[in-house]
């Protein structure tokens, strides 16, 4: 049980705002215009009387401000104002970004410090740290000045970020000022096409004058960059003819972000992959040309809708040598007008990458508000059976916990008849379920021959269904330590140490501001509240399978985890050296504001 108002204000910033903080910070800006009001009109001169001290020391707030409400409303204001600097950043803008200083600004210089330490990573990338306890006391054109010199070899920003990771603000009625603990982060394009990224630590004082919030003090604790010479992957989309721009997040025509998914595989035989794209209005199916372009031929091949897909794998459901398509559809209303889902879509290829649509006839006529799919024999019959994650019904019903929910849509396991057709079989074999199920993987973990399933759901536990060889399923996630409460969106299994057995990756969601709330919190909540509302806020796990089929989760200082709104994840040796890599898509809306997350 969640005590006190506090702990509910924490749910609260912590699911909603996190959710929605672009709604409520930013939401009556038209695009492009700084939705924060108060940056200075203009920049003032840094005043020639100006003294330096030799050293920057940010002592805390005292006494600070103890109301959770009026701390959160100061450090989301701060922090939405950071990212209106950030943007700036990202411009190179550095005439503009001044706007955000104090004339009398000191702080410690990013650059001109010594190195103390580099060493090769991975793929050849290198790293260098540098010494911050080094760093000179500058004013604000020296500080932008010195940010200006370490970016100014890239030819492209990518990215900037200044983010707040925690504040504390002095309470009283004198001067109104926070201390802030910041995140730094950017990263660009070198000229030799490679990949640069500064990270880094360190600390604010931000203070108003005459009004307005500027930054006095910066007090740098750590900084290091990250490199790799010559690029590792080239965005080809545009040359190979797939890049198909569809409507921004909120624009008229696009109000959900359901539409998503992508199936890979050989449509028309020819020893080439295709790839099939669900989407809101029409699919897209690309086939391989020998060139490395594409050809767009939805339309041609049967597959074009209906629209409005999600996961989508292409597999053989009737063994006869050719790869069939299935698509998972959330539907949200039927004919009637009753909120439901709607039935999967098996497109039947033909042996020459034209396909017919057969779902009905085939006995996929149940309705399923599938995010995800997963194929697999799960009964080991020689036949490929199709499993559905299905979500909730949120225009009828949100969430009813957010630590454990269970009113979401049943799952869908549908068993195949020989090639023949389908049957629904998920509550006879132990995998129907009442959680809001995102995301699967199939794997045979425990070697006994038989394939298990993973299932990641959103506000809750996941769900390691191990096959029991007769048809049926058991949970043993709680008996294994994968339950890994949170907002499961993406899972995928693979050896990532090399030792022989399968370890787990999950992805989840992450909040910067449920963790600041914590960090005030953690007094007032008993330890077992205190423990899940953490692991709410995590973000992403690797689950280390034991020698004895138990999972460790590796702390996150192992690195790999941090992926902030994570959704789908893939487990690949991308650079061939023998070890697993991970790619991790995340970020919710794709804009070009630093708000957009």
């Amino acid at each position: 049980m969640l005590p006190s108002f506090r702990a509910a204000a924490f749910v609260f910033l912590l699911f909603v705002a996190t959710w929605a903080a672009w709604l409520l910070f930013g939401k009556d800006a038209p695009q492009g215009v700084e939705p924060t009001p108060d940056a200075p009109p203009a920049v003032e001169p840094v005043p020639d009387d100006l003294v330096l001290p030799e050293a920057i020391d940010l002592p805390d707030p005292q006494p600070r401000i103890t109301n959770l409400e009026t701390v959160e409303d100061k450090t989301e204001l701060v922090a939405d104002w950071l990212l209106d600097f950030s943007d700036k950043l990202r411009r190179r803008d550095f005439s503009s970004a001044a706007r955000w200083f104090s004339p009398r600004f000191a702080g410690h210089s990013l650059a001109g410090l010594p190195v103390s330490g580099e060493e090769r990573l991975h793929v050849d990338a290198r790293r260098r740290t540098w010494d911050a306890a080094a760093a000179g006391v500058v004013d604000r054109d020296a500080f932008l000045a010195g940010i200006e010199e370490l970016i100014g070899p890239w030819t492209r920003m990518e990215s900037a970020l200044w983010k707040v990771k925690g504040a504390e603000f002095q309470a009283g009625d004198g001067e109104r000022w926070g201390k802030i603990k910041l995140f730094l982060h950017m990263t660009g394009t070198r000229a030799d096409g490679g990949v640069s990224a500064l990270g880094g630590w360190g600390w604010l004082r931000v203070a108003r004058e005459e009004g307005l919030w500027r930054i006095q003090r910066f007090q740098l604790t750590s900084l290091a960059e990250t490199w790799h010479e010559g690029a590792l992957f080239s965005d080809v989309s545009a040359a190979a003819g797939i890049a198909h721009q569809g409507l921004r997040f909120g624009q008229p025509g696009n109000q959900s972000f359901a539409w998503n998914g992508a199936a890979g595989g050989d449509v028309d035989g020819d020893g080439l992959w295709d790839l099939f794209v669900p989407s809101d209005g029409r699919n897209f199916l690309y086939l391989a040309r020998e060139d490395g372009t594409y050809s767009e031929e939805a339309a041609e091949r049967g597959v074009e809708h209906p629209e409005g897909g999600t996961g989508a794998v292409f597999f053989d459901h009737d063994n006869d040598g050719d790869s069939d398509l299935v698509v998972g559809q959330v539907g949200w209303h039927d004919a009637e007008g009753s909120v439901g889902g709607r039935r999967l879509q098996l497109y039947e290829n033909d042996g020459s990458g034209h396909f017919e649509e057969r779902s009905a006839a085939l006995g996929l006529d149940e309705p399923v508000v599938a995010y995800s799919l997963s194929v697999f024999d799960y009964d080991s019959d020689g036949w490929l059976d199709v499993f559905a994650c299905a979500y909730g019904r949120v225009e009828a019903e949100h969430n009813n916990s957010w630590t454990e929910a269970t009113n979401g849509s049943p799952n869908a396991l549908f068993r195949n008849l020989g090639g023949r057709g389908f049957e629904e079989v998920a509550e006879r074999a132990g995998v129907r379920g009442n959680q809001w199920s995102y995301a699967s993987a199939a794997a045979d973990f425990d070697g006994d021959g038989d394939v298990d399933l993973y299932v990641a759901n959103d506000y809750g536990s996941n769900r390691l269904y191990r096959n029991e060889g007769d048809g049926t399923f058991r949970d043993v996630a709680p008996q294994l330590g994968v339950t890994d409460v949170g907002n499961g969106m993406g899972t995928s299994w693979g050896d990532l140490d090399a030792d022989g057995r399968l370890d787990l990756y999950v992805a989840n969601m992450s909040s910067t501001a449920g963790n600041r709330i914590l960090g005030r919190l953690g007094d007032e909540i008993d330890p077992d509240t205190l423990t899940l509302l953490r692991k709410l806020a995590a973000g992403n796990t690797i689950f280390e399978a034991e020698a004895d089929g138990a999972f460790s989760a590796l702390p996150s200082s192992a690195g790999g985890v941090n992926a902030s709104w994570a959704w789908s994840v893939s487990l690949c040796d991308f650079d061939l050296d023998g070890r697993l890599d991970v790619f991790n898509t995340n970020g919710f809306v794709t804009g070009d504001l630093p708000h957009d997350t």
